[in-house]
């Protein structure tokens, strides 16, 4: 499953701030780490022509020196779920996983061991949740002993990389990391309604610098697992919109000179990748348009999601009329924009203004 890889200057930099510790971190409300341990972490990945990606975890919490059964689920872009492996980490370990070659893996004396088929999910892109729970020691595959209760103990770090494998540009970052692996941060205070300032803020360098650009926006629920982790895991949320989206947030361009213009709402079902602008060199990348051509974007600046809004599940509101915290099922989304000047590669992570 793990391979012998050259990285670029952008994926090492990812990797080492996964690694990073920070003094009692509490970032985005409380729920949510990037620099501490976690229970559960959320990343992307993109196995699609002219893309290659790796996903990298690490058991760095904790004294407990039992061994996790990690579990892997693979969900694509249009919310299907792809693949889901268990992968044993032992105190201190770590675990390189190609989406091309997806394996589960057991430590057997001081080596690793394959576990059932190889899933190539070549072709495919989305995201994939990690959620650790105490190993089953009578499985034979690394199972949790009781898949409806994670770890007690924040012990994972995560990190992924794309590539781009023509001009050989890769564009990494840490994982998000959800604490106690259920608990999502409170969507209504970081989406309200209205003219406010709070929302999602995502980064660029000036569109005309450069020659890729891939956003990529993960939309999760609690519980909204698969099979039998339906109840004890993050996952997509449910395509309840109108439209059949899962997601809808207003969308607006703020420049270096502090102007803002509306853009179209962004929609995303699950997850989605998009290029942040249309104009040239990135109009010969096929993927969805953050900011039109008609749009002017030639400095940095920031794209803000705001008031972003989910299917109803109360049965006298209309559907598609309900805040992103107004559900009983509890929905957040985050955001990476990975970009490129040439070979050279970097990513942002969104964040977070609340009201």
């Amino acid at each position: 499953m793990s391979k012998r890889m050259t990285l670029g200057l952008g994926a090492v930099l990812a990797v080492v701030a996964a690694t990073a510790g920070a003094a009692r971190a509490q970032e985005l409300g409380g729920t949510v780490n990037t620099l501490e341990p976690a229970v559960a972490l959320v990343m992307p990945f993109d196995v699609t022509a002219g893309r290659q990606s790796f996903q990298l975890v690490s058991r760095v919490g904790g004294s407990d020196a039992g061994t996790l059964a990690t579990h892997w689920s693979f969900w694509s872009e249009s919310c299907d779920h792809l693949a889901d492996v268990f992968i044993c980490l032992t105190l201190r370990d770590t675990v390189v996983v190609d989406p091309t070659a997806v394996q589960g893996q057991i430590q057997v004396g001081q080596g690793n061991e394959n576990t059932g088929p190889k899933i190539d999910l070549t072709g495919e892109k989305g995201f994939v949740t990690v959620t650790a729970f105490d190993a089953d020691p009578r499985s034979q595959t690394c199972e949790p002993s009781d898949p409806e209760t994670p770890s007690a103990t924040p012990s994972l770090v995560g990190s992924w990389v794309v590539s781009n494998t023509q001009t050989h540009a890769t564009f990494g970052n840490v994982a998000i990391g959800i604490v106690d692996g259920q608990t999502l941060p409170a969507g209504a205070d970081f989406f309200p309604t209205g003219p406010v300032a709070a929302g999602m803020f995502l980064q660029t360098y000036s569109p005309l610098d450069l020659t890729d650009s891939e956003v990529f926006f993960i939309g999760v629920a609690f519980p909204a697992g698969n099979a039998q982790f339906a109840e004890s895991e993050i996952g997509p949320i449910p395509s309840a919109l109108v439209n059949g989206s899962a997601v809808c947030c207003n969308a607006q361009y703020y420049d270096n000179t502090e102007s803002f213009v509306s853009l179209p709402d962004v929609c995303l079902t699950c997850s989605m990748s998009a290029k942040v602008s249309d104009n040239e060199p990135l109009a010969d990348i096929d993927l969805p348009v953050i900011i039109p051509r008609s749009v002017i974007a030639d400095t940095s600046g920031f794209v803000r999601l705001s008031n972003c809004r989910v299917g109803s599940d109360e049965g006298d509101v209309p559907i598609g009329d309900t805040t992103i915290n107004g559900v009983d099922l509890a929905t957040f989304v985050f955001g990476y924009h990975g970009m490129a000047v040439g070979p050279y590669g970097t990513s942002t992570m969104g964040k977070y203004t609340a009201e």
